[in-house]
């Protein structure tokens, strides 16, 4: 079976099994070489403030996050019932594996209309083909802040992050990417790491900076 004839029938098959933990489908990746490799997120229908999509990137505690996602046992439970749908439809020929997970936040997304809740939110894009800026060099890999998605392309501000979890604009112009240009798109979990006591920069060196 192709691989999207695959996801259509794992969507097809999950739907009511997701819906019934109140759940809904975020996406379905299908890997293949060696074993192939079937993998099913689902996510809370829980809106964000920002639009459609769940609140879980808002949060920093732990407690906070699991409780926002789909859990162990949720997972488990559909995982468990799609395996038998999957083995019953004979869709997949030779060993397979299943997983069945929430997108957590470093979330990939699977259409256009997903990534427009994350306007202002770091992005890695990878693509089938080389493209940037106008007049500047083009790449396959760009990473920046979401600022804008329409019916057929999203727009990135080509941006950097630090270990602190800084972002820096790179100082080059915005880089718009068609959807069918894209091979995987996902959102970058951004942590600030706390500043320590003492750590800060001392002022004999704040001094030489500014000379």
């Amino acid at each position: 079976m192709q691989k999207e004839s695959l996801k259509g029938m794992v969507r097809r098959l999950a739907e009511p099994l997701v819906r019934a933990q109140g759940l809904a489908i975020w996406g379905v990746e299908v890997v293949t070489g060696g074993r192939m490799l079937v993998r099913l997120y689902v996510d809370t229908p829980v809106p964000s403030a920002r639009g459609a999509a769940p609140v879980a990137e808002a949060v920093t505690d732990g407690a906070d996050i699991a409780a926002l996602s789909a859990t162990l046992d949720q997972c488990e439970e559909i995982s468990r019932h799609l395996g038998l749908a999957l083995d019953v439809e004979g869709a997949i020929d030779g060993a397979y594996v299943l997983e069945v997970s929430s997108p957590g936040l470093s979330r990939v997304f699977f259409d256009l209309g997903q990534m427009a809740a994350y306007v202002g939110d770091v992005v890695d894009v990878r693509l089938n083909e080389a493209l940037g800026p106008q007049g500047g060099e083009p790449r396959r890999t760009w990473r920046g802040t979401l600022v804008a998605v329409d019916d057929a392309s999203f727009t990135l501000s080509p941006a950097g992050v630090s270990e602190e979890g800084d972002v820096s604009p790179l100082g080059i112009g915005p880089v718009r990417i068609r959807w069918g240009a894209v091979r995987r798109a996902n959102r970058v979990a951004i942590f600030h790491k706390p500043v320590k006591p003492g750590k800060g920069p001392s002022k004999k060196k704040a001094a030489v900076k500014a000379g």
